[in-house]
């Protein structure tokens, strides 16, 4: 019998996500189905702008979250995504505009970062990272900025000098710059590096988040 030869998939159609609920004490089990759901509906969105490989996403309850979100996510290599989240916090409840898909698209450019020139070590590509992932989440879904991208503007121009000075060192402390551990404000880095992004956007209206994740930090210094 003749049969119409199979279609070839390409590495973007073929890549998949496998979820891993971490749920031995049960915190998770009315959680478990949505965000499933949640994660694999972004994951599949995602592909139709950027490729991406197969990747695992640990899910885990815990109290290290976001207040203002109840979860925050973590890519560390190209291969895996870790996501906390907090059961017990209202703001993980009530999961408004989709902040669960959001932070997730957020991670997910990481993750393709990591596949070219990756997260990076100085702090210039830090901001440029972070900058280019909060910008390719409103592309994904829309919406507004994150709180931890609109830090007042002048507060931000107030640093200028300091960012030019630590562009390329590696010995930042990231929790100061980007969390305020230290004496730097919350979001800081953050907010820097969505501004960075937003200006060198405005100057190349033609290119989008999703079309720069390869692109080098030094790229983007002039805009800081």
């Amino acid at each position: 019998m003749w049969r119409d030869k199979p279609q070839r998939l390409d590495k973007a159609e073929m890549s998949q996500i496998t979820v891993h609920i971490l749920d031995a004490k049960g915190k998770l089990t009315a959680h478990s189905e949505w965000l499933r759901k949640d994660l694999a509906n972004t994951f599949e969105q995602f592909k139709k702008l950027m490729p991406i490989h197969s990747l695992d996403v640990v899910v885990k309850a815990g109290k290290t979250v976001i207040p203002e979100k109840g979860h925050i996510g973590f890519c560390p290599e190209a291969d895996i995504i870790y996501i906390t989240v907090d059961p017990e916090n209202a703001a993980f409840k009530k999961n408004d505009a989709h902040s669960l898909r959001r932070m997730f698209a957020h991670e997910l450019h990481h993750a393709a970062r990591w596949s070219g020139p990756g997260y990076g070590l100085t702090l210039g590509e830090a901001l440029v990272s972070e900058g280019l992932a909060g910008h390719f989440s409103i592309e994904l879904l829309g919406g507004e900025p994150e709180p931890w991208e609109t830090l007042r503007t002048e507060i931000i121009h107030s640093y200028t000098p300091q960012f030019h000075e630590w562009w390329d060192r590696t010995d930042y402390n990231h929790s100061d710059w980007f969390f305020g551990a230290g004496s730097l404000p919350r979001w800081l880095g953050y907010t820097a590096g969505f501004h960075l992004i937003s200006r060198y956007l405005a100057q190349f209206p033609h290119l989008k988040a999703s079309m720069l994740a390869n692109s080098s930090a030094d790229d983007f210094k002039a805009f800081i």
